[in-house]
């Protein structure tokens, strides 16, 4: 009985032990700190920056009567390196000759039709290759409310 008793009360310190120590550690767990563990890719980083620029002139364009002329130059989308290779079809490469086109237009006079037109582009690309941020970029279209 005596050694029934032992080992209870052994078991039982062991368990206290082991639940103090999983409560030691969940307050660890509230100060990690979460980092992204790769860079983002080349194009995904351009595409950050094309949406910072037009963050920009929207915000250049709610400041003033005349349309800012604030360019929006970037590389040809289609010449970074994607996250996945999958993910520069044939269908992108095309999307990007016409977005290059659309940008120039817009470089060589900007206005809010040149503005919708590139993020125009940049939603009909996204439809067909990566929906993820349709959402962020439909947020530019919101030009309707300066005017």
């Amino acid at each position: 009985m005596r050694v029934g008793i032992f080992f209870m009360g052994l078991a039982g310190i062991f368990l206290l032990f082991s639940c103090s120590n999983n409560q030691e550690g969940s307050g660890d767990s509230d100060k990690r700190v979460v980092s992204i563990p790769n860079p983002p890719s080349p194009l995904a980083q351009i595409m950050r920056d094309m949406d910072s620029r037009l963050e920009e002139i929207k915000l250049a364009s709610k400041k003033s009567k005349h349309w800012p002329q604030l360019k929006y130059e970037f590389p040809l989308i289609s010449d970074q390196e994607a996250t996945e290779e999958r993910m520069l079809t044939e269908e992108v490469f095309a999307h990007a000759l016409a977005f290059k086109a659309t940008t120039s237009e817009y470089n060589k006079n900007p206005s809010k039709q040149g503005f919708k037109a590139i993020v125009q582009g940049c939603l009909n690309c996204h439809n067909i290759s990566c929906p993820g941020p349709i959402v962020r970029i439909e947020k530019h279209i919101t030009l309707d409310e300066v005017y």
